[in-house]
């Protein structure tokens, strides 16, 4: 039998024992259907994977006992996207490739030339979970509530590097870019991009304004492209 990934919170980690809880312990032993002494695989957000037993199952919760804790995964940087919100769920997509890829949280936000408006984040979430599963990731991205252009704004001060992706650019690039500190964000726009004045707004406020090719890439696949070639100059897809 496969041996199924959870995801659970640090707190539910006591010593060589783990709690599962909540949907997660729903997802274990109604869909399922685990029993005590099945296997799984508990994961806290740090890297390590914990190789487990079951050993007890209660009305609402699971204890495991863990057999080995191995840490499967290092990161040395944190990255954020803020990808602008697309018609049609097509920010389904982007969600579960930015989590397969390693990005830690995803933004997802309006501009001006947004056409939608919606976006359940409880499904977002879901879509995250589901990804990093189907990877086998030791972490879990987080996803964000709906933001406006100027919450972004206000946020990416707090970071070491922001990187805009903005199809007027014509020069600087990812390889022409230096990518400092630790805490790094990524904006992409939705469908028609951004106005110049938000561009503008975006590099007064300390971003990078840069290209992403000759080529104009649907909005989803710029996300996809911008997470990759930025983990890739970081060295953050390669083996340690």
């Amino acid at each position: 039998m496969e041996i199924r990934r959870f995801f659970v919170d640090e707190s539910a980690i006591r010593s060589d024992s783990i709690t599962v809880t909540g949907d997660e312990f729903l997802h274990m032993t109604k869909v399922l259907r685990y029993k005590v002494g099945f296997k799984a695989i508990v994961c806290a957000n740090d890297g390590v994977e914990r190789y487990c037993t079951i050993e007890e199952i209660c009305k609402d919760y699971a204890v495991l006992k863990v057999d080995e804790s191995v840490v499967a995964d290092k990161k040395n940087v944190s990255i954020t996207l803020y990808a602008g919100l697309l018609k049609n769920n097509k920010l389904d997509f982007v969600i579960q490739k930015a989590v397969e890829l390693g990005v830690d949280r995803v933004v997802p936000f309006v501009s001006a030339n947004s056409a939608e408006t919606k976006f359940s984040r409880e499904r977002g979430e879901r879509i995250a979970l589901e990804a990093a599963k189907q990877c086998g990731s030791a972490y879990l991205s987080k996803v964000d509530d709906l933001e406006s252009f100027e919450q972004v704004l206000g946020e990416i001060k707090n970071y070491d590097t922001v990187l805009f992706a903005y199809e007027g650019e014509r020069l600087n690039n990812i390889k022409t870019s230096n990518l400092n500190g630790c805490n790094i964000a990524l904006i992409v726009g939705s469908e028609g991009g951004f106005k110049p004045e938000e561009m503008t707004l975006a590099k007064d406020n300390g971003a990078k304004i840069i290209t992403l090719g000759r080529r104009i890439l649907r909005a989803e696949t710029a996300s996809v492209v911008l997470v990759a070639l930025t983990l890739d100059k970081l060295g953050e897809l390669d083996y340690d």
